[in-house]
């Protein structure tokens, strides 16, 4: 059976891409949602006799228009082999039968996925049920979330932090999962924790901390909070890595930091405790399109030459990841420090900046960086 509220959404959307009319009908013919408001509510005699015969589509020409139905194609709507529906487009059959046979697949698609979120969703409680439309929602909006909200008693306005939780080990990682779902009921239930599709942990973490002294102090209340996860996963020679996103105060804005925390899952490795707040250039250079780049660099990138680019690569990625500290950056490349100062002598002279006394010629050389890396 068609919602007719989903129906209304499909004919929205396909409208979008064709400009020929569409209607789409229920299981009784009825025409529930159509690009001519003022056909919805009428009885389509075509597809009432789809639904109950063999056929799966029928052309309507000119010569045999009948009851006000107008020439097009129509196709039966099949999902999980039933037959659930009919799609029509008007116009001469010729013209539209290509664009009726993608609308038909789409709209199957469609309607195969909704069900598929139905019932996954029946599955879960209301926590569950909460996490993944926070997580997954493309479209969600406020309204949508209310309900869960208002039901597991929520504020919606309390900060929460994001934090992406990565285990390789399965049965630690659910250790760790439920030692978090028992500490957010008894601490009140405002953390909202669950697995995601990628077999990892996410929480929002709720935190209630003084405005004037907020970013002074989450860091050590969150690290001070998964302390005892992180020495129990090293207990077991496991890693247990946090990518922690941007602090929000809106549930609107949960997906966009869940987003943010698997960018960083992706792109900053190392294990440990990772922050947003301390990559955010590095994310924007991420996204901003290559030909904006190309313009500042490629010409420079042809200069230095192979080699000189593969000594430039290699220096900054352990100088970044090191935060610029000459030791532990020669220790990440395996190097003698010494041997790092004239690496970087070098590319010094190449370029006449210096990193290490000058935040304009390090962000210049970061940018260059990120680019040759993206390339």
């Amino acid at each position: 059976m068609i919602d007719k509220v989903l129906a209304e959404r499909l004919i929205e959307k396909i409208s979008q891409t064709t400009e020929y009319n569409v209607n789409i009908m229920n299981e009784d013919g009825i025409i529930i949602a159509s690009r001519m408001k003022e056909r919805v509510g009428a009885f389509h005699e075509v597809a009432f006799n789809l639904l109950r015969g063999e056929e799966t589509s029928r052309i309507v020409t000119r010569e045999d228009l009948e009851n006000g139905i107008m020439p097009g194609v129509n196709m039966v709507i099949i999902v999980n082999r039933q037959r659930e529906g009919v799609v029509g487009l008007t116009g001469d059959p010729r013209e539209v039968m290509p664009v009726a046979k993608i609308v038909k697949m789409s709209v199957e698609v469609m309607l195969e996925y909704e069900l598929y979120k139905y019932e996954r969703l029946r599955k879960y409680n209301l926590r569950e049920q909460l996490m993944h439309l926070l997580l997954y929602g493309e479209q969600i909006t406020r309204d949508d979330l209310e309900p869960y909200m208002s039901s597991l008693r929520l504020e919606e306005d309390i900060i929460r932090i994001p934090v992406l939780l990565e285990c390789g080990d399965k049965q630690r990682r659910e250790k760790i999962l439920s030692g978090l779902l028992e500490e957010s009921k008894l601490s009140g239930g405002q953390t909202l924790i669950d697995s995601t599709k990628e077999e990892s942990i996410m929480l929002f973490k709720a935190l209630r901390c003084p405005d004037e002294s907020l970013m002074r102090e989450y860091r050590f209340l969150l690290e001070e909070y998964l302390q005892p996860y992180m020495e129990y996963a090293q207990s077991y020679g496991v890693e247990l890595s946090a990518y922690v996103g941007p602090m929000q105060n809106d549930c609107m804005q949960y997906r966009q930091s869940y987003l943010y925390c698997l960018w960083m899952q992706k792109n900053v490795r190392g294990g440990g405790i990772r922050y947003f707040y301390d990559y955010i250039v590095k994310y924007l250079e991420s996204v901003a399109p290559l030909s904006e780049f190309h313009t500042v660099f490629l010409m420079l990138k042809k200069k230095l030459g192979p080699k000189a680019v593969a000594g430039f690569m290699e220096t900054m990625e352990a100088l970044i990841e090191k935060d610029y500290s000459l030791s532990k950056a020669g220790e990440y490349l395996h190097v003698h420090k010494n041997t790092l100062v004239y690496r970087l002598n070098k590319i010094r002279e190449q370029l006449n900046m210096n990193p290490l006394s000058s935040n304009t010629d390090r962000e210049f050389m970061e940018c260059f960086y990120y680019y040759l890396k993206r390339r």
